[in-house]
């Protein structure tokens, strides 16, 4: 049975397809990179375990960083502080966003190329890649560098919040191309199977980061403490080393078995390679700063017309605990998205959805037991986050006490997006995604911030990005039945 005929079958024979076929369509199909000759479970752990593990390190540099802050800098400090580190997780997500795109565009490009065997594609598009990333890097870091006071008016931060914020991120900006130069590399690392690179690379860079900032808040580098700007210049200063470490692994001629090995020509333009990555990664940029302005207005409405203090920090926290469950959500999406490239490049239709599937099922068993884990010790990791009692912290326990039993919609959503993602189908996922934050996160919001501001609170903002998650997650669980996006162009 071809991978059209199934295509075309009802939906029973969609989902109950026989395990004797589903086998042998298996071993038919042989990826590219790293993943050649292994089972799909072993292809899924290879791609889902560096990355996870990753993603854990990036969450603990998160909380390392107001661990630090909140040892070093006064106590009276504190609120302000954390008040401009909510600010900076968003703003620093805007500087991602263009960068991401180009690491979108490259990975389905690139993984589509060791699905069809073809390594001389993968090493030319993850030059071209790199080009791009280092350019868009540079245009974001230039962005937030202009805008940095405007977000932080925006934001409805005071004096001393802006002044923390406005002095990190105009330290930071400088870090956009060394981390511009990472995100690409591991994408296009990972649309070959290899992992384990990425996370020794990014282990690299917060270790760099944590030891640096500590001794530069400390003093202990320089005569002098630095206060907050030493968290900056200790993610500089990570990310520096990260992109010197990964560009010798990628262009030095003494590192064997490496699943890419560019060259110099690689580096020369490709109007044509470049054209597909940028063709892909486009609708990609648009959707991430949609969501991106979305979010702003959510976090405007939260630190504008929600009486109370520490209400922004609160808001941070929920997202930071909330980041333990979606890690391994994450994750599998990472595998999930190389699969289907991988596997749509081999030409087989039929083990793209088999893995985008087993990944998907996957990720809301272990979500959903994460949050069910952050519903019963909301408070525990709260106050791991943000030591002390306040607040912010009770406000934060009641709104995770909610946000932990929808994260198996959310793994729904966030999976077979970055799947969709994986596969070219960039668009869909962008129109698919405007469509449920444009009703909930924009329409709903402003009904319920303009017309009843006096009741709004935390804890009802959140129960609409509530809903909204929910309608993504059937929204895209009936894309992936319909299927057009298995036809998407790279």
């Amino acid at each position: 049975m071809s991978d059209t005929e199934f295509v075309k079958r009802g939906p029973m024979t969609r989902f109950c397809r026989p395990m004797r076929l589903l086998e042998q369509d298996e071993h038919q199909v042989d990826l590219g990179g790293m993943l050649k000759g292994l089972s799909l479970s072993r292809q899924i752990i290879a791609l889902s375990l560096w990355p996870f593990l990753q993603n854990m390190l990036g969450t603990l540099v998160s909380v390392a960083d107001r661990v630090i802050a909140g040892s070093t800098m006064s106590e009276s400090a504190l609120p302000e502080v954390f008040d401009a580190m909510g600010l900076i997780v968003y703003v620093a997500w805007l500087m991602m966003i263009v960068m991401g795109a180009v690491a979108t565009g490259a990975q389905a490009l690139v993984s589509r190329a060791f699905g069809a065997q073809d390594e001389g594609l993968a090493n030319k598009a993850s030059g071209q890649s790199l080009i791009l990333g280092v350019i868009a890097g540079g245009l974001s870091g230039t962005v937030v560098w202009a805008l940095a006071p405007v977000m932080a008016s925006v934001f409805g931060l005071d004096d001393a919040s802006t002044d923390y914020a406005v002095t990190y991120l105009r330290v930071l900006v400088w870090s956009t191309p060394f981390s511009a130069i990472i995100f690409v590399a591991n994408a296009c690392l990972r649309a070959g199977g290899d992992t384990k690179t990425p996370f020794v690379i990014m282990l690299v860079v917060n270790l760099v980061n944590v030891f640096s900032s500590v001794c530069l808040m400390r003093g202990w580098l320089l005569a002098s403490e630095y206060g907050i700007l030493g968290l900056a210049w200790g993610s500089l200063i990570g990310w520096a080393a990260g992109a010197m470490m990964i560009l010798y692994y990628l262009f030095a001629r003494r590192v064997t078995k490496r699943v890419l090995a560019i060259t110099r020509h690689d580096l020369v333009w490709d109007w044509y390679v470049g054209r597909r990555i940028v063709r892909v990664g486009l609708p990609q940029c648009f959707e991430i700063i949609g969501m991106w302005s979305i979010h702003i207005f959510g976090v405007w409405v939260i630190a504008n017309q929600i009486k109370g203090d520490g209400v922004l920090g609160a808001h941070g926290l929920v997202v930071m605990v909330e980041s333990l469950s979606f890690m391994p959500g994450f994750a599998l999406g990472s595998a999930a998205a190389t699969l289907a490239g991988q596997y749509l490049g081999a030409g087989s239709k039929l083990g793209a959805l088999r893995a985008v599937r087993v990944c998907w099922v996957t990720g809301v068993c272990v979500m959903g037991a994460s949050g069910l884990l952050i519903v019963l010790f909301a408070e525990p990791l709260v106050q791991l986050m943000s030591p002390g009692e306040g607040a912010q912290n009770k406000m934060a326990v009641e709104v995770l006490r909610y946000v932990g039993w929808v994260q198996p919609f959310f793994a729904t959503a966030m999976v077979l997006k970055m799947a969709m993602r994986g596969a070219g189908a960039t668009a869909i996922v962008m129109i698919g995604s405007f469509s449920t934050m444009l009703v909930f996160r924009v329409g709903a919001v402003y009904v319920a911030s303009t017309y009843y501001p006096e009741s709004l609170s935390l804890l009802q903002v959140w129960w609409i990005m509530i809903l909204d998650l929910v309608a993504q997650a059937l929204l895209f669980a009936a894309i992936y039945r319909r299927r057009a996006w298995l036809d998407a162009v790279v």
